[in-house]
């Protein structure tokens, strides 16, 4: 459920950006609540690439609390991810934007940038958002194996669960689906 103030800011947001060549997702609890998840997001978190987020910084200025510059973030005392971040704070709404953000997975750092390729679209008041997939939303906080995030973990669960019920009448989309539920941990 998403509070007027954050509505506002989301159709700031969308306003500059929908005629701009960049590249942008909505991450985080605003993409969660767009897509079903009973979450009260009190932030908006935005993924681009690297050139949209320097963009984005050139854009929101007046809003900017730190530009956009390139680092880790550590949660509880491990890097578990990195990119190019810049804060703002837009009608008393925190936004960070990250660009070419990584997550690390195990040993390994992942690029995010798949949730760009093909995102989501979710209609809402008037906007054509486009938002991080529930299943790699539900991949990165199964990841952190923080206690906040778990029950951000069973929530998206839930939404995933409704989701395959109301597609199961597809048997052939039910199953690629369900399997694909079953890798992440849903079941």
């Amino acid at each position: 459920m998403l509070k007027s103030g954050l509505i506002k800011v989301l159709k700031i947001i969308y306003q500059k950006l929908k005629n701009q060549k960049i590249r942008w997702v909505l991450a985080g609890s605003v993409s969660l609540a767009l897509q079903g998840v009973k979450i009260k997001p009190r932030d908006i978190d935005i993924i681009s690439d690297k050139e949209g987020t320097f963009r984005f910084n050139e854009l929101f200025k007046k809003y900017e609390v730190k530009p956009v510059k390139f680092g880790c973030l550590k949660i509880g005392g491990k890097e578990l991810f990195e990119s190019y971040l810049g804060k703002f704070k837009i009608k008393g709404v925190k936004v960070e934007v990250m660009g070419n953000l990584k997550e690390k997975l195990g040993r390994k750092w992942v690029y995010l940038h798949k949730r760009l390729k093909s995102p989501k679209i979710v209609e809402f008041q008037g906007m054509s958002l486009p938002v991080s997939p529930l299943k790699e939303q539900l991949k990165s906080y199964s990841n952190l194996k923080r206690k906040k995030d778990s029950i951000r973990v069973k929530k998206i669960k839930e939404v995933l669960k409704r989701n395959l019920s109301k597609f199961s009448r597809s048997r052939k989309f039910g199953r690629k689906l369900y399997g694909k539920i079953n890798e992440i941990g849903v079941g």
